[in-house]
């Protein structure tokens, strides 16, 4: 065969070849924006979920295509299910927004009771249709994307209440409704009753009821009708028409139910008493009989042992004590103050507890910004200490409320910052995505994940004890010097708010630590999706969680018992000359980290590095105690129960 005929039937090859590449690529389009991240990564109904870009068209409606695997506590995988939502919204060149409808959930989660806390794995597909009749549409995808649908929470009592409400005012009108809801919200209308008031008004059958009142539905539970009106003005969309039409229907008669956010009140106040009452109360008063049992054990005498079991109701002795006393209110003292600073102090310390995340799902509000949330309802704490130095009207009051808020504000900068290292780290300020980001070995803790962060948990927990008015920190209240500081003028129950609250506070820093450096519940080897399917594996991780915390506890009790207390200047010396730069040099070190991020196995060798030299130390430490523990020639008693 000659050499020319070769070449014109390899070139008619390679044509027939690039002609049928090109008819099996006819259905893929131009990825021509660039798509960045979704967010928040855990929705609930009604939550207004954000795709992050560049690139796109201001003001035109993208279709976003879910495509991927849904995952669901105790039940097989879904697997390559496709989910679409069409007319979100492009708010700008590099936002599109779209809400969480009834309709969506429905698909990611199930409908009804059926429903069930569901993750979504896989890639969303951004897609505009063409600016001309006939022109390709342009797309952009996120790959391997991960949306959390949320379990439901004690808000999900309030939305059924609203959406129960919400179906007696359809039922009013006489319009039923179609089974399976559109995805870009709003509700379609099944059929309309004749002679109802919807049948008056003209909404038919196929009609997307889009607004009410002038309130956006994305659900049954926003068909409220305005209080006291007669007519009701209704916006819906009829068949292909993009146009919204209004209608006033009239809904004399009606009588709503009693409001349903009274329901979500009283059950957010429910909540907050349980956790209050059963756990707080509890944790707060057992935290004092285990310091005195441990100072006991360090001043070799052995500490509360008549009220009850080894002493262990003293505390509750105590509390009954303080209930029954007199509340004196000095004469020249501001009253109303007065009465306000201990309950200040308690509610910034206690609203801590709605935030710390005990397990995989046992959060009371697992808040987007949960240590933000942290860090702002503790700065009560400091309102309320000044409130009642002030409100005293003693000198020495004054002068302990006014060191012990310059003390708090002056360690809350390197405390902020050890913090703000961590959520760099991190990318989010919300606690279990803190805690997620770990592992559950513990050179995957971010104590050990660098010598920086082993750096910052000592100087956290510095800044905590501080922060606390823990010893050696506790010059504020320091009997000897200011005769109790800031309360010296209070008596019975509200002397003893102020001192719940610190011991309360004990548990808390124990538990936001292990949050942020140790792991929190996480277990060796699973990660979170497996404890997230087992009910044992999730009680298990709480009680790990739980144990970090106490032993932490146990660790601020050792430091009180052993450590002088230290003169003013030098604990301000500390924190202006040593911590504040110190925690600057972190940031600046942990920003390093995070451009020049490391393979994963450098990252795990320093990790595991860092683990081995913290083994080193500690051994080390056992060493010298053990050491001391011989050379003083005295009887020690190991156990506790003696």
């Amino acid at each position: 065969m000659r050499p020319r005929t070769v070449a014109a039937l390899l070139a008619a090859l390679l044509c027939w070849l690039l002609i049928l590449a090109g008819c099996s690529r006819n259905d893929e389009h131009p990825q021509l924006l660039t798509v960045l991240d979704l967010t928040p990564n855990e929705v609930d109904l009604g939550d207004r979920v954000e795709i992050i870009g560049v690139g796109f068209p201001e003001g035109r409606s993208a279709t976003l295509v879910f495509r991927g695997d849904l995952f669901r506590p105790g039940r097989p995988a879904v697997r390559d299910v496709e989910i679409r939502v069409p007319n979100a919204t492009s708010t700008s060149s590099s936002r599109i927004d779209f809400l969480f409808t009834e309709g969506l959930q429905n698909q990611f989660t199930g409908a009804g009771d059926a429903a069930i806390h569901t993750t979504f794995r896989g890639d969303v597909q951004v897609l505009f249709e063409g600016s001309r009749s006939g022109a390709m549409p342009v797309e952009g995808t996120i790959k391997n994307a991960e949306l959390d649908i949320r379990s439901p929470t004690t808000t999900r009592a309030v939305l059924q209440a609203r959406e129960k409400e919400g179906g007696r005012v359809l039922e009013f009108m006489g319009v039923t409704l179609d089974e399976n809801q559109p995805t870009a919200g709003g509700l379609l209308v099944k059929a309309v009753r004749e002679e109802s008031p919807g049948h008056k008004a003209g909404l038919q059958s196929g009609d997307v009821l889009v607004r009410i009142g002038g309130v956006l539905i994305s659900s049954r539970a926003d068909v409220q009708p305005a209080g006291g009106a007669r007519y009701t003005e209704v916006e819906f969309r009829r068949g292909d028409n993009r146009r919204l039409e209004a209608r006033n229907v009239d809904l004399q008669g009606f009588r709503g139910a009693a409001p349903a956010d009274l329901l979500g009140a009283l059950i957010v106040l429910l909540v907050a008493a349980l956790i209050l009452f059963i756990f707080m109360a509890p944790t707060a008063g057992i935290i004092t009989w285990v310091e005195r049992r441990v100072s006991g054990r360090m001043q070799s005498r052995i500490g509360p042992n008549r009220t009850g079991p080894q002493g262990f109701l003293q505390w509750l002795a105590d509390g009954i004590k303080s209930i029954i006393k007199e509340d004196i209110i000095p004469t020249e003292a501001d009253k109303p103050l007065f009465r306000l600073a201990p309950y200040l102090v308690f509610a910034g310390v206690s609203a801590t507890f709605v935030v710390m995340p005990f397990g995989n799902h046992l959060i009371a509000a697992d808040l987007d910004i949960g240590i933000l949330f942290v860090v702002a309802v503790t700065a009560l704490v400091t309102i309320g200490l000044m409130t009642g130095g002030w409100a005293s009207n003693n000198k020495w009051s004054l002068l302990g409320g006014i060191r012990s808020a310059a003390q708090i504000i002056s360690y809350e900068i390197p405390s902020a910052i050890a913090i703000v290292c961590i959520v760099m780290m991190t990318g989010s300020l919300r606690l279990q995505d803190i805690i997620r980001a770990q592992g559950g070995w513990p050179w995957d803790w971010y104590m050990f994940r660098n010598p920086v962060t082993f750096l910052l948990f000592f100087l956290y927990f510095t800044t905590a004890l501080a922060e606390g008015n823990r010893a050696p920190f506790d010059l504020p209240e320091a009997e000897s010097e200011l005769v109790a500081g800031y309360s010296t003028e209070y008596s019975g129950m509200r002397y003893v708010f102020f001192f719940f609250a610190e011991w309360a506070n004990v548990f808390v820093m124990s538990g936001i630590i292990s949050a942020l450096f140790l792991g929190g519940w996480q277990l060796p080897g699973l990660d979170p999706m497996q404890q997230s399917n087992s009910f044992w594996l999730q009680a298990l991780g709480s009680f790990l969680f739980l144990t970090k915390a106490w032993f932490l506890v146990f660790v601020v009790v050792w430091v009180r018992w052993t450590l002088p207390r230290i003169r003013i200047d030098q604990m301000m010396n500390l924190c202006w000359k040593w911590l504040v730069p110190g925690s600057f040099a972190a940031f600046i070190l942990t920003a390093g980290w995070m451009i020049w991020s490391p393979s994963y196995w450098i990252a795990k060798g320093i990790a595991i590095a860092t683990f081995a030299a913290f083994g080193l130390l500690f051994a080390h430490f056992v060493r010298r105690v053990a050491f001391n523990i011989r050379n003083m020639q005295a009887t020690v008693h190991v156990n506790p129960f003696i």
